[in-house]
């Protein structure tokens, strides 16, 4: 009786066994089998890529520090500048040896010292056109050179995106995207101009037409006033802003011809050095020439303005000021006669 019964048992678990699985539950080993080596795939994918991007990010894009480089030839399809270094100091060779915007150069020289080449988003020559990174289209071109050798030739053309670039080295068909702009190489020496290079640091006299400021420890006064009878009192803070004027002098590039109009002199002077300025408006143009160059510069209507139109009535502290206009019967005229010619 007792094995009787373990046959029976053993029949049924078979039937069972042989009874097919249903539909929905082969979809389902089918898909988990299929996602199982989808995810297998995908951490192969990346494991590799991850190994290959290892090596290659530790390829910089210069061969060379910037530190040892002294000659930079930036072009674009129609203009060319160059930017050499003498000594310590960059200038421009085709702007009357002018300085170099310092703080400018050395913005983009550290970046190419920090630009690596990642993964290249080409490696063949036929695709140089459309990525314009060709000697025939491109954004630009940069030369870079340590006394007569040449150590670096890029070639910068389209953009992929936000602050990005194609990039290519001469000789070589990998094109690549990195962190640069076409902006940032400008082809125009102005553009590389030290925009300060007319300011004059911590001014302790200025001088023009009709009075003379002198600083003694942090008070300014009229020069031929006795400070301890008259009104003629300085306003320390307008004395202070043309002060911070000249100190914040910038000019925006080189001109070669000035028209000859009505010129305002001023006079700066630091412990330092001495410099004598023109200022001369022409039209809706503004320009500076200071005496230890022989050249004028174009400027802003805002910095010719703050030193060019400070007189000594705009110097005054208020209540001198209203002091000298009600007191001055030559002034009070003047005013009378414009009111009535209206």
């Amino acid at each position: 009786m007792m094995n009787q019964s373990v046959t029976i048992d053993v029949s049924k678990a078979q039937e069972q066994l042989a009874v097919p699985a249903s539909p929905l539950k082969l979809w389902q080993r089918r898909l988990t089998i299929l996602f199982i080596a989808q995810v297998l795939l995908i951490l192969g994918v990346f494991a590799y890529q991850k190994n290959s991007r290892v090596q290659v990010d530790a390829q910089p894009l210069l061969a060379i520090k910037s530190a040892d480089i002294d000659r930079m030839v930036i072009q674009d399809a129609s203009n060319k500048v160059t930017l050499q270094k003498t000594g310590s100091q960059w200038q421009l060779p085709e702007l009357h040896q002018l300085p170099v915007d310092k703080q400018k150069l050395e913005e983009i020289l550290q970046k190419l010292d920090g630009t690596k080449l990642t993964w290249p988003v080409t490696t063949t020559a036929s695709s140089h056109e459309r990525f314009e990174v060709t000697g025939t289209k491109f954004q630009r071109r940069i030369e870079l050179f340590q006394g007569d050798a040449k150590k670096a030739d890029l070639w910068l053309g389209s953009t992929p995106g936000f602050k990005k670039i194609h990039l290519r080295r001469e000789g070589e068909d990998q094109v690549y995207t990195v962190e640069l702009t076409a902006f940032e190489f400008a082809t125009a020496s102005n553009d590389w101009l030290q925009s300060d290079l007319l300011a004059v640091r911590d001014a302790n006299s200025i001088k023009a037409a009709d009075y003379e400021l002198q600083k003694t420890g942090d008070a300014w006064n009229f020069v031929g006033v006795n400070q301890s009878s008259s009104s003629e009192k300085v306003n320390a803070s307008k004395a202070a802003e043309l002060a911070n004027s000249f100190s914040n002098l910038q000019v925006q590039e080189v001109v070669t011809q000035v028209p000859q109009d009505e010129t305002t002199k001023v006079s700066a002077k630091s412990a330092a050095s001495e410099f004598h300025y023109e200022f001369t408006k022409a039209g809706s143009d503004y320009f500076v020439k200071r005496s230890d160059r022989d050249l004028h510069f174009k400027l802003s209507q805002l910095e010719f303005e703050r030193i060019a139109n400070v007189n000594k009535l705009s110097l005054l502290a208020s209540e001198s000021a209203s002091k000298d206009v009600t007191t001055d019967p030559v002034s009070d005229m003047t005013s009378l006669n414009n009111l009535l010619k209206k």
